[in-house]
């Protein structure tokens, strides 16, 4: 229907890629599963990995419209461009919110340490942080590798350093056990903020973009 977003071929046009981020719950839930008695060991795999799978989405969706030949032609469609931006990227960032209370409801029942509440604060802010990256590095370099170098640069830095060698842009807590919204929330300001500014900043890119490759 004119002017409304198609969200099954969105998912169809990104092909195997859709399935990564899946994969990767699939994964992380099998891991809870081997790590029942090993709560300090499971946390920090969830932070240090689920986040940043939350930038899968949000480059793979732009592949057709930034990246693929012929790409100009999908701008002609009657759809206004904050609907194929960062509309498109937020009902994708909802589904993988879906996906993480699904993933931490499992793994609550495993650990009953009432890990849902306070991980679900911070691997969702963590998240929203990544797929705003992940979008402004899609819009930026307009190449979904080039976007995931970024994102891999990021990630692998900061866990390497443990935050020490770009503290400010610091998302990861590297918390062993789950931490009250108390403790959580002043850690986790700066991850709100910085996730506004790339949502922002990708859509005001996409939303100038003249020229398609």
């Amino acid at each position: 229907m004119k002017g409304k977003l198609d969200l099954l071929f969105d998912w169809k046009a990104m092909g195997i890629n859709a399935y990564v981020p899946l994969c990767v719950v699939c994964v992380l839930i099998g891991y809870g599963n081997l790590r029942k008695e090993a709560l300090t060991q499971v946390i920090p795999v969830l932070e240090l990995t689920f986040p940043v799978f939350a930038a899968w989405w949000s480059i793979f969706l732009f592949q057709d419209f930034l990246e693929e030949e012929g790409s100009e032609v999908l701008f002609c469609c009657p759809i206004q461009r904050w609907k194929l931006g960062i509309a498109r990227t937020a009902i994708f960032f909802a589904i993988y919110i879906i996906l993480m209370l699904i993933m931490l409801l499992v793994i609550d029942q495993w650990f009953r340490a009432d890990l849902l509440e306070p991980l679900s604060l911070q691997l969702g802010l963590q998240s929203f942080f990544f797929a705003g990256l992940g979008y402004l590095s899609m819009c930026l370099t307009r190449n979904s590798g080039w976007a995931l170098v970024i994102i891999v640069v990021y990630n692998s830095i900061q866990i390497l350093t443990r935050g020490a060698l770009f503290p400010y842009i610091n998302i990861f807590i590297f918390n062993e056990r789950p931490l009250s919204w108390a403790q959580l929330w002043p850690l986790s300001v700066h991850t709100l903020f910085f996730g506004v500014l790339f949502w922002l900043g990708g859509q005001i890119l996409f939303g100038r973009s003249k020229h398609f490759n």
